[in-house]
């Protein structure tokens, strides 16, 4: 069955028009003989004007009942979409996730994809419909209702084509992914292909076009990935294996593929420790029992016996993470207005001189940086937010991007 699922994010089908065009795409695609499935999220705002619905009636709202609520911004397009599609004279069927046959675990708001019972999906293809389906939910073992979480919509959608060994389309407002954010960079290229490992850097380090977890799903189940413009007029990107990209032609030459950002970055330096001082090891198990990320961790050994740590984490959780510190007792500096840049590419791995080269730009442009990160992949520095349109087009400049 030449199957192919097709994801529309919320700002796709924000609008009655959107959802008109979505459809005039989807029989596009049908018509070039596919049996389509489509993933839809909610409308435009809606899952933050529920939530905030939410919040104006409960101090703290009961999560069980927050993804029963959050659940029926995605039905809400899901029926509209197949709505206008019969309308058309299409047959179409939309289904809830745990009507998709969507079996999940774990906790409400935050849950995984344990399997998919697609019989249902099946059936309607073979009657020949176009299947519409509330991305970002499922249920679990109770028969409670559950959301996924952030990129809840995205992981729907390749998780259902990984069960039907299918194409994973990704539509978006943007026309693909670049080598920088166009806000930025209005003249930023687009990448005609990049890899399942760059794709999940490049998520994980601030690009927004696509999740994170579901580019890992994706490459776990070799799931072919393409993400574009929303009205399918320009070719997007594809995101595949390493071995299906080009061979670089010059081993020396210095080649990246995306620089990312991530903004509201909070540094966090103790101060006066002990070489081996039992309290940091009481902070970090306080931090994570109260679900505080942190990113980027350093430690700096002192000549006369003690050490200096510094980590970063996001802005939003300054307020938790002074309250750990004070109880604790510790002397310590928080710096905001912070930003994280990164340079990816996988071909960085074959390449040497990437980080000097980098470096020299931070030095051509008298811009001071407060923590780096490396990874296979990828150098991360954090800098003043202000300074960061000047180093993104900088090191933009000098890799070609």
């Amino acid at each position: 069955m030449n199957t192919l699922v097709m994801k529309f994010g919320g700002s796709s089908v924000s609008t009655t028009d959107k959802i008109k065009d979505v459809a005039e795409l989807i029989l596009h695609r049908k018509s070039a003989g596919h049996k389509v499935v489509v993933v839809v999220s909610a409308m435009g705002d809606t899952t933050d004007n529920l939530l905030f619905l939410a919040n104006r009636l409960a101090k703290k709202p009961y999560e069980k009942e927050l993804d029963m609520l959050l659940s029926s911004g995605e039905i809400v397009s899901a029926s509209l979409l197949a709505m206008h599609l019969i309308d058309l004279g299409h047959p179409a069927q939309s289904f809830t996730g745990f009507q998709a046959g969507f079996k999940t675990r774990g906790q409400h708001l935050s849950s995984q994809i344990e399997t998919i019972d697609p019989h249902r999906i099946l059936e309607s293809l073979n009657l020949d419909k176009i299947v519409i389906v509330a991305g970002f939910q499922g249920m679990n073992a109770e028969g409670e209702i559950t959301t996924l979480g952030r990129g809840g919509s995205d992981t729907s959608a390749v998780a259902l084509a990984a069960k039907l060994k299918a194409k994973c389309e990704i539509y978006t407002d943007v026309a693909g992914i670049y080598t920088v954010d166009p806000r930025i960079r209005p003249y930023a290229k687009k990448l005609s292909q990049v890899t399942y490992e760059e794709a999940v850097e490049m998520a994980n380090l601030g690009a927004k076009i696509i999740a994170a977890r579901s580019v890992e799903l994706a490459s776990k189940y070799q799931v072919p990935l393409y993400v574009a413009l929303n009205t399918g007029e320009v070719e997007g990107t594809y995101i595949n294996n390493e071995q299906e990209n080009s061979m670089i032609e010059n081993m020396e030459e210095i080649r990246l593929t995306n620089i990312s950002k991530i903004d509201d970055v909070l540094l966090v330096n103790l101060e006066k420790l002990e070489k081996i001082d039992e309290k940091v090891t009481k902070c970090f198990l306080a931090l994570a029992n109260a679900n505080i990320n942190i990113d980027i961790l350093n430690q700096i050994l002192l000549k006369d016996n003690h050490s200096a740590v510094s980590f970063t984490a996001n802005k939003s959780d300054k307020a938790g993470i002074i309250e750990i510190l004070n109880e604790l007792n510790f002397s310590y500096k928080i710096k905001e207005d912070l930003t994280k840049v990164s340079i990816i590419g996988s071909a960085m791995r074959h390449q040497a001189g990437v980080a000097a080269e980098a470096f020299r730009v931070f030095v051509d442009q008298n811009i001071p940086y407060y923590m780096i990160s490396t990874s296979d992949i990828s150098i991360s520095y954090v800098v003043d937010t202000a300074n960061t349109k000047q180093i993104v087009n900088a090191l933009a400049d000098k890799f070609n991007l």
